[in-house]
């Protein structure tokens, strides 16, 4: 079903109706009431019967008493401030891909350049804030690959792999190199890590960097499920690279299945929990990915889109870590150490891999000095053997 029309349908919006519609999305309402609100009307005009105690959705005068004097011209300055574009449902220079979303955001707050929602046949790359290092690499390399070939990259900049796949798109050093695009839960003036504001800046300089709330305004919770909404109706393809079993990256993948988005996964060992929501989405009918690779080939088969170049040109920074250059095996017995002191069977035991290929690949750690062992048990340096 779509989005319902607005009054303002592709009409430019007056300074006055921008700062209303700021305001409003500053007072902490759902997404799918802000946009009943402003349905039929021009923001002014909803901000005015708001305050006046007049409107028909504030009967009780709730909202009436949030509507304080002079909060439009409040936050139309902290957005200035902020270098935020405020753009509203059915007004000039809201982006396409959302606007026919039936859960489509009334009014967004864009840092970086909101022309790029509609540019270019674009992945979501998402996954769990606790990945091990193999699905970090993973994120990062398939986010550089898409990122060289011209394909868009969107996430949710939640630390771990979101982070990780964004770094990866803005860490290649070619001319097609695509823009990409961080859907945020928060504030855009209230990221939690100097990592994630850093990257955001970075975003910003040549994509877009969104959210549903103006500066200042407190987030919740439940904003960070619901804005995967969003990153859903951006995408072609979203792209799950790890996941637990009730992971917060399955919010997006239904979101997905509802906008019958396609949804892939990479796999994982059956021993890895961070593997085990992606696992079951395989077993579901999801598509399987494994790379970069993968994700191209996918994201041109349904969009029947051609990569501006060849995976093989593609020139990413390399992933930062410890566990650059490992082969998968290798970096899949380096992640089962963790912090702890193991022996082989309890390697066995937490990769799935057979014993022999356990102990090739902590041989070949040992000698790049990524583990080290004593009395039969491994571990990585700096975490003490077991006597």
């Amino acid at each position: 079903m779509p989005a319902p029309e607005a009054a303002h349908e592709d009409s430019p919006l007056v300074d006055e109706d921008l700062a209303c519609a700021a305001a409003l999305a500053s007072l902490g309402l759902s997404p799918a009431r802000l946009r009943r609100l402003l349905l039929g009307a021009r923001p002014r005009e909803v901000w005015g019967r708001l305050g006046s105690g007049s409107h028909p959705d504030d009967p009780d005068g709730r909202l009436a008493a949030r509507c304080r004097p002079g909060l439009p011209e409040h936050v139309e300055r902290r957005c200035r401030g902020a270098g935020l574009s405020t753009l509203v449902l059915g007004a000039a220079g809201y982006p396409r891909r959302l606007a026919d979303d039936p859960e489509a955001p009334a009014v967004l707050f864009v840092r970086g350049d909101g022309g790029v929602l509609d540019d270019v046949p674009r992945a979501a790359v998402v996954g769990t804030r606790s990945p091990s290092e193999l699905g970090r690499r993973v994120a990062f390399d398939m986010g550089a690959a898409l990122a060289a070939s011209g394909a868009g990259v969107v996430s949710g900049l939640a630390l771990g792999i979101d982070c990780a796949a964004l770094s990866g798109a803005r860490s290649t050093a070619r001319s097609t190199v695509a823009p990409s695009v961080a859907v945020v839960g928060t504030a855009p003036d209230t990221l939690g890590t100097a990592e994630q504001r850093r990257l955001a800046a970075s975003i910003a300089e040549t994509g877009a960097v969104i959210s549903e709330l103006p500066p200042g305004a407190p987030s919740a919770r439940w904003r960070f499920a619901v804005r995967n909404r969003v990153m859903a109706a951006l995408a072609d393809v979203v792209v799950v690279v790890e996941s637990h079993a009730e992971g917060g990256a399955l919010h997006t993948v239904r979101a997905a299945r509802r906008r019958q988005v396609a949804v892939a996964a990479v796999p994982g060992s059956l021993r890895n929990p961070a593997s085990e929501g992606t696992n079951a989405l395989l077993v579901h009918g999801a598509f399987c990915v494994r790379d970069g690779s993968d994700a191209l080939a996918l994201l041109s088969r349904l969009t029947r889109w051609v990569p501006a170049s060849s995976l093989s040109d593609a020139s990413p920074v390399a992933s930062p870590g410890p566990t650059d250059g490992l082969d998968p095996l290798e970096a899949s017995v380096f992640d089962a150490l963790g912090g702890d002191s193991l022996g082989l069977d309890a390697l066995v035991l937490r990769t799935g891999l057979s014993l022999s290929s356990v102990a090739l690949a902590l041989e070949r750690l040992a000698d790049a000095g990524l583990a080290v062992s004593e009395g039969g048990f491994w571990a990585r340096p700096g975490v003490a053997p077991r006597p």
